[in-house]
């Protein structure tokens, strides 16, 4: 039987490799192997002008290198942003640094999967195992909408230093800066 099937290859063989038939098929390997080469090579152009390559390697690169998560170094220096604000000797500033602080905190709770619709519902989907101080931030988000709803809500400094060291507590508990 081995000797049957191996004579069958050789015979498919012979008539694969027949001069007749690979002259009358140059034409359609022409055409077909040029096809396949410029899709090979608008793939490759394709994978280098968007950013799923840049996000495929780099980032794992840049978290594997540096031991922190990608984007983390760009949520310290915002951080550092918003507290440079506190520095100033104006009340509007220290609004916008606990609004900064905020929207901050809302972005990195989406990024990191909690659902709902605001920062509200992500915060009711947080226990204190995974934000310690829940209960803070839940009461710093209300003074935040105090400032927001509030045209004449008065801010102090003190306040305000109060409400950005619960947001530092909570960027921390969560590794973010």
């Amino acid at each position: 039987m081995e000797k049957n099937s191996v004579e069958s290859i050789f015979q498919f063989l012979s008539v694969v490799n027949n001069p007749g038939l690979q002259d009358a098929l140059l034409l359609p390997k022409f055409i077909l192997g040029s096809i396949g080469l410029f899709f090979l090579f608008f793939i490759i152009f394709a994978i280098f002008k968007s950013s799923w390559i840049r996000y495929l390697i780099v980032t794992d690169a840049k978290e594997f290198l540096t031991f922190r998560a990608f984007g983390v170094r760009k949520m310290a220096q915002r951080w550092q942003k918003a507290l440079a604000r506190l520095q100033t000797a104006n009340e509007a500033e220290y609004k916008l640094a606990i609004i900064d602080a905020d929207s901050m905190l809302d972005e990195s709770l989406k990024r990191l999967g909690f659902g709902g619709a605001n920062l509200e519902e992500r915060l009711k989907l947080l226990t204190p195992v995974i934000l310690p101080n829940v209960k803070d931030v839940e009461r710093v988000h209300a003074l935040r909408n105090n400032i927001v709803h509030d045209p004449n809500f008065i801010l102090s400094l003190d306040q305000a230093r109060d409400a950005m060291e619960v947001y530092e507590k909570a960027f921390l508990g969560l590794d973010l800066i």
